[in-house]
């Protein structure tokens, strides 16, 4: 499924629609749709508010499909300014929230939530390739 997104806040409840439908129509359970939904708040509204500082309206795409092997796969594409979301270390979740630094929290729950993050800028464009596993690991060792 591929999803045109403007750089509009509105569009992320058009956005968790198209992803309700794509997992209806992919039998992927109801804990695993909160899961995508999540991350794709997550990224998507970083594209919104921080890949476009002209203030113009711009388009960028999602594109998530199931895979054979029962993971699913997207892929954030925008051309907006270059930014890693993986090159921040991941914050210190042990330390106090007074303690902490802002910022950071939602990629490391991205990343928590995913089997895999992967960043690439290419022909002017930032890519991010997320894969999300539909079994979780107790269920894949049979516990």
């Amino acid at each position: 499924m591929l999803i045109k997104i403007k750089n509009k806040i509105e569009e992320i409840s058009r956005v968790c629609d198209q992803v309700r439908l794509f997992c209806n129509q992919n039998d992927i359970s109801e804990d695993k749709y909160h899961d995508i939904v999540l991350i794709l708040d997550e990224t998507v509204t970083n594209v919104i508010n921080y890949a476009y500082p002209d203030g113009t309206e711009h388009e960028f795409t999602l594109e998530i499909s199931k895979k054979k092997d029962d993971s699913i796969d997207i892929k954030l594409v925008d051309n907006g300014i270059p930014f890693d979301p993986l090159a921040k270390t991941d914050p210190d979740t042990d330390s106090s929230l007074e303690e902490r630094q802002i910022g950071g929290l939602g990629i490391f729950i991205v990343k928590q939530l995913s089997e895999a993050v992967e960043y690439f800028r290419k022909d002017e464009k930032n890519q991010l390739n997320i894969i999300i596993a539909l079994k979780n690991k107790e269920e894949e060792n049979g516990s």
